[in-house]
């Protein structure tokens, strides 16, 4: 139960307008599975072409110029592959589900209140703020800033999530929570994105962030109605068209987050399900191989990395 001193219910936590949705064959995501449950045509690929996965991802590296860091986990099987799962990548806008999520549990705790009104500065709106730059000098519910934060990625909303959680450094304590013993958050947007070379600010590993994923949308790491509320969010991105959504086969579905920043950083992280709702958790960061700050990140790279796990292709 909330405590006594709570301003919100675990109904009001899931009511209404704000919840997006979630597909019917995952509307309960990480339910059990039935024990026939044989594997994924995507667990195939992962168990017995993992040399040609290993070719295909040097492939599109020497391809896009680019260094690619995967870690894709069949949740039913524990089969897993992984390409440079262990270095570390700027994690860029990939920590909002993070953020998001803990103010979730908050306020199903009763120490957070997700109707509480927030007015938005127009002089705080940052880069990248599509959502709060249309409503600057409104004030919406904290609710709100979440919702947007994970389906249009907005930068200031998510600049308001780390406020409410008393700055970056929450986001790495949250991360060893899930059992990501790596994903660390040291600046704000936009700074955050900056993914200079070599630092490991803001930064972490295909593997430890499918890990923190794993827990928060199939594991339990959130309780059931929670989770629903921000796997919904998660499968209303709309982000994520060109990237992780653009490399699935028919009838797949993605609860994904994305992020970019300079040296070509572009990120696609979240658990995809193939139409009989067998999930597969799919963490895709990668960069650019050359030292030019400005060098334009690609979309396709991370599309044709879904399009090998799950296609093998």
């Amino acid at each position: 139960m909330a405590g006594r001193n709570s301003n919100i219910s675990r109904r009001t936590l899931l009511a209404g307008t704000l919840a997006a949705p979630v597909a019917g064959s995952i509307a309960l995501a990480g339910a059990p599975v039935a024990a026939s449950y044989q594997g994924s045509a995507a667990a195939s690929v992962l168990l017995q072409r993992r040399d040609w996965l290993s070719r295909r991802m040097e492939r599109l590296e020497r391809d896009f110029s680019a260094r690619v860091g995967l870690f894709v986990a069949d949740r039913l099987t524990g089969a897993e592959f992984g390409h440079r799962a262990d270095e570390r990548f700027a994690m860029c806008s990939t920590f909002k589900v993070y953020a998001a999520a803990a103010l979730l549990q908050r306020a199903w705790n009763g120490l957070a209140d997700l109707n509480r009104g927030i007015p938005i500065d127009p002089a705080g709106v940052v880069v990248n703020s599509p959502e709060c730059a249309d409503f600057a000098g409104s004030t919406l519910p904290l609710k709100w800033f979440c919702k947007v934060a994970l389906t249009h990625s907005d930068n200031t909303a998510g600049n308001q999530l780390l406020e409410e959680l008393g700055g970056p450094a929450a986001i790495g304590a949250y991360a060893r929570s899930l059992g990501d013993t790596e994903t660390r958050l040291d600046r704000w947007e936009p700074e955050l994105n900056n993914a200079e070379r070599g630092d490991p600010r803001d930064t972490s590993t295909p593997r430890a962030l499918a890990q923190g994923y794993r827990e928060l949308l199939l594991g339990g790491a959130l309780n059931p109605e929670p989770r629903s509320l921000l796997t919904g969010w998660m499968l209303a991105n709309v982000t994520s068209g060109r990237r992780i959504r653009a490399g699935l086969p028919d009838g797949w579905t993605s609860a994904d987050k994305t992020g970019a920043g300079l040296f070509g950083t572009v990120n696609d992280v979240g658990v995809i399900w193939n139409p009989a709702g067998e999930p597969l958790v799919l963490s895709i960061l990668t960069d650019s191989a050359t030292d030019v700050a400005e060098t334009p990140g690609s979309n396709e790279l991370v599309a044709a990395i879904t399009r090998a796990v799950t296609s093998g292709k």
